[in-house]
């Protein structure tokens, strides 16, 4: 059974919605301090990820404007040092004049340690129902 202390789910919580504004500002340097070096990050076709292709993705890709990424629903559980937050990820964004939205449900996994004082370590993204 998860052991969740109030303080430990809030503070998973703020990393669960800073992980989402750094798609929407682009900010590489708040990923590369909450991705662990050794993320597995699986994408919705099911292919694996590494941190550093991960970061392509956080950064800004010519001809394309995020307009939101927020998340949705999230649910936080804490087992000693080691979180898991499930929710839904949405997103629309602008490329070459093409407008996309996207819902995904996911999974993070999250360590305690690193310069924000947990790290997701693994990634799951699945399509939303």
């Amino acid at each position: 059974l998860p052991v969740t202390l109030p303080a430990q789910a809030d503070s998973v919580r703020r990393l669960d919605s800073l992980w989402a504004r750094m798609y929407l500002t682009h900010d590489t340097a708040t990923a590369a301090q909450l991705y662990a070096d050794e993320l597995v990050f699986t994408a919705t076709q099911g292919n694996l990820k590494t941190k550093a292709q991960e970061m392509a993705d956080v950064r800004p890709y010519p001809g394309m404007t995020v307009e939101y990424f927020r998340t949705v629903g999230a649910d936080v559980r804490v087992y000693g040092s080691t979180a898991v937050v499930t929710g839904q990820a949405e997103w629309k964004f602008t490329t070459n004049g093409n407008a996309s939205e996207v819902k995904r449900r996911y999974t993070m996994v999250y360590a305690r340690g690193g310069p924000l004082g947990w790290r997701i370590v693994a990634a799951h993204m699945g399509r939303a129902p």
